[in-house]
């Protein structure tokens, strides 16, 4: 349990929304290489990642 300031919360946050738009652009390079997809989404910290069909993947809010 975050035990921090909201300043500190806040900033955790976006961090962690920025670690997830780096993966989710990590799986839109696996998928390119045709080997089969992984799952449809991924529960993070930052976010929710999710496949978007013919839009690759995204991060969304919860």
């Amino acid at each position: 349990m975050f035990t921090g300031t909201p300043a500190e919360l806040r900033q955790r946050e976006s961090q962690a929304r920025n670690i997830a738009g780096r993966i989710a652009m990590l799986l839109d390079d696996l998928e390119a290489l045709g080997l089969g997809a992984p799952s449809r989404q991924l529960h993070t910290p930052g976010g929710v990642i999710r496949q978007q069909p013919g839009r690759g993947w995204s991060v969304t809010d919860r």
